[in-house]
């Protein structure tokens, strides 16, 4: 007579038991994970590969906020990828295994917690950046106004306390410097770098921003918006100095001004104004020019411009031709060239500036 097996009729069991989820183990690979977490929040936080030092107060608390993120984003990763792969190793399928998993309801407390934790470094981390935001848009009333100008393809800065204009940014040393940011035609983005300080330029309307120099040096400034053909070409320089040697520049740029109104009497000379006009209107930025120190290579070159200019159309004066190429450079357009030079020429200058940027090109032999 046969007699039937106790498990005869029902599932076999699976050669190697999963283990429980939580046991002395899976508590002890936890508390590693965890501390390995915060090791490598904090040291990613304080590290931080992605950026060298900042050479501006805003730019470095800037650098302290992405830190913390970094920061908390790592210890994230390294629990949530941990535990991804500890939970494939240790509780995957034995071969063979062909039972259903244990059914599984849900825990409330464990969604509690992980739906709290995110909301709260979300919180956290939005009143910081707020504090950050606050902080570096605090305005101080010692601030060195600048009036910045952006033009396809090149930037113009205006100092309105000295009257003096500049192709280049000079600021002192651990003095706030206030900068206001228009833009003569499209949109602009006035970017530095090593300041962390990126600001959209618009034709329409100012846009205002707060720059502390902490180191000295001489920095890039880039257009970071794709404005036209010669975006790429869009530079200037960015020099901080010492207070002493900022006052000596502003002297310097002081006393060039007026040289010109000393040496022909009421007016400026015309060819000295042109080239100042020259280097403020970014005309440089496409052009060459040997007296103006310009290597732009978008357009053509401008040395010998005013013996050019007398033969090029028949019938035609130089001074003709060098102004109607100014405010209609669609009139005439160079071969191997495109025709890509703004035509806001003729409206942004005023007679006189375009009479003496007119000479100073007329007097290129």
């Amino acid at each position: 007579m046969s007699h039937q097996s106790p498990t005869q009729g029902s599932p076999s069991a699976p050669a190697n038991p999963r283990p429980r989820t939580v046991d002395a183990v899976s508590k002890l690979f936890f508390v590693i994970l965890g501390i390995l977490a915060v090791v490598a929040g904090v040291g990613m936080g304080i590290w931080n590969p992605f950026l060298s030092g900042a050479a501006s107060v805003q730019g470095t608390d800037i650098d302290i906020l992405f830190g913390v993120a970094l920061g908390v984003s790592t210890a994230i990763f390294v629990i949530v990828e941990g535990t991804l792969v500890y939970s494939v190793v240790r509780f995957s399928r034995a071969p063979g295994d062909e039972s259903d998993g244990p059914p599984i309801r849900g825990n409330t407390t464990l969604e509690v917690i992980w739906t709290a934790i995110p909301a709260a470094i979300v919180v956290f981390l939005a009143i910081y950046s707020y504090q950050i935001l606050a902080k570096i848009d605090k305005l101080q009333p010692d601030a060195l106004n600048v009036e910045v100008r952006a033009m396809q393809y090149a930037w113009q800065f205006y100092y309105p306390d000295a009257g003096i204009t500049s192709n280049e940014l000079h600021m002192p040393l651990n003095r706030q410097v206030h900068l206001k940011l228009r833009s003569n035609d499209v949109i602009h983005s006035f970017w530095v770098p090593k300041f962390r300080m990126k600001k959209d330029v618009l034709p329409d309307r100012v846009t205002e921003t707060l720059l502390t120099a902490t180191d000295l040096g001489t920095y890039p400034i880039v257009c970071a918006e794709l404005c036209g053909a010669s975006h790429a070409l869009m530079r200037a320089n960015l020099v901080v100095q010492s207070a002493a040697d900022y006052e000596n520049w502003l002297a310097g740029q002081t006393a060039a001004k007026l040289q010109p109104a000393a040496t022909s009497g009421a007016s400026p000379d015309a060819v000295a104004q042109g080239k100042q006009l020259f280097a403020q209107s970014g005309c440089g930025g496409c052009h060459a020019l040997g007296d103006a120190n310009a290597a732009g290579q978008v357009g053509p070159s401008l040395d010998g411009a005013g013996t050019l200019a007398a033969t090029t159309v028949p019938g035609q004066s130089a001074e003709e031709y060098i102004r109607t190429s100014i405010v209609k450079p669609a009139e005439y357009v160079v071969t191997g060239y495109q025709p890509i030079m703004p035509g806001a020429y003729g409206t942004t200058l005023s007679e006189a500036e375009l009479n003496a940027l007119t000479q100073y090109l007329l007097a290129q032999k």
